[in-house]
């Protein structure tokens, strides 16, 4: 009997610690189409947990194929990345975006990261915090890389042209100078 209160505590502190593991997800619903978009917070933060998929004049669906936005989001230049995200929501800055490298690494090392990030059903990820990257590509003269890679615009300049992070073989969530006209995929990311 002596052994039974052990194995409740055991079991409790069990629970527990996996209870906090569980990513804190929720959703948002952008009032100017009214696309509900899950949200997640990783860190501190509360950020998108897909794609946006609003239509921004000039945005594009992969391939212009509607089916491709409802999967994978719609890719969008510089500009209207910047433009794109709803009232109360931003796109991030590098630093934001370092952040949230940052955490993710912390916690699983780099090399782990790249399979903690990626989707569980449209990649072969694990999805451990719930950010759900899915495959998108990106369009530069040309639509490439679906299935293959994930690109996602940053609100930082440098000279007229931006940032851009990309999660892509042979598994590196990695920041570059990149040129503004290449539509990649917007995550925005809540406002203080």
């Amino acid at each position: 009997m002596k052994s039974f209160p052990k194995i409740v505590s055991a079991s409790l502190l069990f629970g527990a610690t996996f209870a906090l593991a569980l990513p804190q997800t929720g959703t948002f619903r952008d009032n100017r189409d009214g696309h509900t978009y899950r949200t997640v917070v990783i860190g501190s933060r509360t950020w998108m947990a897909e794609n946006l998929a609003f239509n921004e004049k000039g945005s594009a669906c992969y391939d212009n194929k509607n089916e491709n936005c409802a999967k994978y989001g719609r890719l969008y230049n510089f500009e209207m990345a910047n433009k794109a995200c709803p009232s109360g929501w931003h796109l991030p800055e590098n630093d934001e975006w370092k952040r949230f490298r940052t955490f993710i690494e912390d916690s699983d090392g780099k090399e782990a990261a790249w399979m903690s990030l990626k989707s569980r059903d449209k990649w072969d990820g694990s999805d451990r915090y719930g950010f759900d990257v899915v495959p998108a590509g990106k369009a530069t003269d040309e639509f490439v890389e679906l299935g293959v890679s994930a690109h996602f615009w940053s609100s930082t300049t440098e000279d007229g042209d931006a940032y851009g992070w990309h999660l892509e073989p042979p598994g590196d969530f990695r920041m570059e100078f990149d040129v503004s006209s290449n539509m990649y995929s917007v995550r925005c990311l809540k406002d203080y």
